[in-house]
């Protein structure tokens, strides 16, 4: 065994690690997603829905929403308050 054969094997192993763990993130990523789409829940009540605009608020004051995106959701959902009543 000559000094390339030791190089090639450390290549190995580097590229072994980083294929390990490119996979492993892919796999943690993918189950976020699906944590994240299992939490998603429609507002049913008015309280859940006031719930939802109050987040909406906060978000845009934190600069995660811009305020196009702001209106467009607070419309729906101000509409959908007004279609259920009091």
């Amino acid at each position: 065994m000559d000094t390339s054969d030791w190089v090639e094997l450390g290549v190995g192993f580097g590229m072994g690690t980083t294929m390990s763990r490119a996979i492993g993130d892919s796999f943690m990523n993918a189950m976020d997603a699906r944590t994240s789409i299992a939490v998603l829940t429609v507002p049913q009540t008015r309280q859940e829905i006031q719930a939802l605009l109050d987040k909406l608020d906060v978000r845009l004051a934190s600069g995660e929403i811009s305020e196009a995106v702001y209106k467009q959701v607070t419309e729906k959902w101000e509409k959908r308050l007004d279609e259920m009543g009091s």
